[in-house]
């Protein structure tokens, strides 16, 4: 067999594996994937500086809510959805605290609706700062589609001399049907100011 013919089978059969791969797990699985993409927006990339926000990714469930749970907006949206808006301030903590918003540019999540809740800790500068601005990107994957939700955030100072931690926890409202999370996909991106993004 020429050399020719050999790369063309390996390259065949690495096809083969690959939709397997990706066809398979979707097909006969009902786990939830869960992936961080961190500054993956192109427009994002070029405009916001190199270095990470002060952000990490922690867990994330489907709830279910009897009541409404009314949370503030993370933000406003800008004129580009999913893009830019402007900031939200988080309050002063003087050593830990725990935050909740809904997306910038969702309405409040009414009584009997599911939500999925991603929660991140952020860490909050001391007195002197600088505070940091943020954007989180979440986008819920579900067998019926996907459902997409975005806040913009500043880090804010914390209270005291030192740093704080914020549990900060974004939900993005997911309807009144018992929904199937297949996958969910949160992307953070540093902002340029701490008043908008990006």
């Amino acid at each position: 067999m020429t050399m020719k013919g050999r790369r063309a089978i390996r390259h065949g059969l690495g096809l083969v594996v690959l939709v397997l791969l990706v066809v398979v797990p979707s097909l006969t699985s009902a786990s939830t994937s869960f992936r961080i993409l961190t500054g993956v927006h192109e427009l994002s990339a070029k405009l916001s500086p190199t270095a990470a926000p002060p952000v990490t990714i922690g867990a994330h469930a489907t709830l279910h809510y009897a009541a409404a749970p009314g949370y503030a907006a993370a933000g406003v949206q800008g004129t580009s959805p999913g893009l830019q808006g402007t900031s939200v301030v988080l309050p002063g903590c003087a050593a830990a605290c725990t935050d909740r918003y809904r997306p910038a540019s969702s309405v409040v999540i009414a009584a009997g609706h599911y939500a999925e809740r991603v929660i991140f800790t952020v860490t909050q500068p001391g007195r002197a700062g600088p505070a940091v601005g943020f954007d989180v990107d979440v986008a819920v994957h579900l067998t019926t589609g996907w459902v997409y939700g975005n806040g913009y955030f500043s880090t804010g100072l914390a209270t005291g001399a030192g740093t704080s931690t914020i549990s900060l926890r974004l939900y993005v409202d997911l309807g009144t049907a018992a929904p199937t999370v297949t996958a969910v996909e949160v992307t953070l991106n540093r902002c340029i100011t701490t008043a908008g993004c990006p």
